[in-house]
């Protein structure tokens, strides 16, 4: 089997899926007999029944279904670990591929090229329901369009972690591009996936607060996990990954997207929370010198307004110098 397909499965319905199922059913030159599709219900009341799965002629699919609510990363981990292709790729059940190439180009170039880890172009859509085609390098740390040896990710211990319910894509792409060869990464100028804009997901939904605020606990929390596993792999990039992440931290935090009286609590522990972190790293920031983190500093800064389409921030690498360095 070459390659599998792993969707997590929540509150989507047999009508949002299959315009999923739809999309790889669909697929011009493709050897179907090398294609294994596993959907995970991640302990949803919202079942697809056996009549549905199986009026998709082309496809394969296995069924699976939790015992427990687990969120999209374990529920993708569980997918992985029932099916033994050697390539991988996930998918969001709400998204689609881009068009009926898409699986046969990437099917062809992990074929010719043998990569561990491919990174294709992506197709984001915005809230006016129009696509932008966001080049391979610049979809990081996105995991749509991407795929993976599977033996590359096992034999380096790669695993969505168990406490990590949303930025898990950031904890799993910063661990593979912490260990991996960077010949092994190839990059293919094709769109193979459309990430559509679904308002009812957590980190998109029409909430009161910005989705940083809304995953917030996670996006504190993450770096913690991502930092110990860089450390165990001795990864020579885990001293800029925490500093840029604690920066990141600092940057969201000091944003618009706390600009509410009621979150002036919560915001407090958070930065308290940075506090004892950026204690514990206090010599590696001293050590790189302010000339290095004023590079840090601008390009995380840039990243996350750009990324996570944050407007204004109230503070700067001076302002962090003397809250936690001084």
């Amino acid at each position: 089997m070459l390659l599998d397909i792993i969707i997590p499965q929540y509150s989507e319905n047999e009508e949002v899926i299959s315009n999923l199922l739809n999309s790889i059913n669909n697929q011009n030159n493709v050897d179907f007999s090398q294609i294994k599709i596993t959907i995970v219900n991640d302990f949803s009341n919202v079942i697809l029944n056996d009549k549905f799965l199986h009026s998709f002629n082309n496809l394969d699919i296995n069924y699976i279904r939790n015992d427990k609510n687990t969120g999209p990363g374990p529920a993708r981990q569980k997918g992985f670990d029932n099916t033994n292709g050697l390539y991988v790729m996930y998918c969001d059940s709400d998204d689609e591929l881009y068009d009926l190439n898409s699986l046969w180009v990437i099917m062809d170039f992990i074929t010719k090229y043998e990569p561990d880890y491919l990174v294709s172009n992506i197709a984001i859509e915005n809230e006016f329901g129009e696509y932008e085609i966001k080049k391979n390098k610049d979809t990081f740390p996105w995991m749509h369009g991407k795929v993976y040896k599977r033996q590359f990710l096992v034999d380096n211990e790669i695993r969505f972690h168990d406490d990590i319910r949303h930025v898990e894509d950031g904890y799993y792409t910063t661990c593979v591009l912490g260990v991996i060869d960077k010949d092994k990464i190839k990059y293919l100028d094709y769109a193979t996936y459309k990430w559509k804009n679904n308002t009812s997901s957590l980190t998109r939904s029409k909430s009161k607060y910005h989705y940083v605020v809304n995953t917030f606990d996670e996006f504190i929390k993450s770096p913690k996990y991502t930092y110990e596993f860089l450390v165990k792999k001795n990864s020579q990039i885990k001293y800029n990954y925490i500093i840029s992440a604690l920066f990141g931290i600092y940057i969201a935090l000091n944003s618009n997207v706390f600009d509410y009286k009621e979150l002036e609590e919560r915001k407090n522990n958070y930065l308290n929370t940075l506090g004892e972190m950026v204690k514990t790293k206090r010599n590696l920031f001293i050590i790189y010198g302010k000339n290095k983190l004023s590079a840090i500093f601008d390009y995380e800064l840039a990243e996350i307004c750009k990324r996570n389409k944050i407007s204004n921030v109230y503070k700067n690498l001076d302002d962090f110098y003397n809250e936690y360095l001084k």
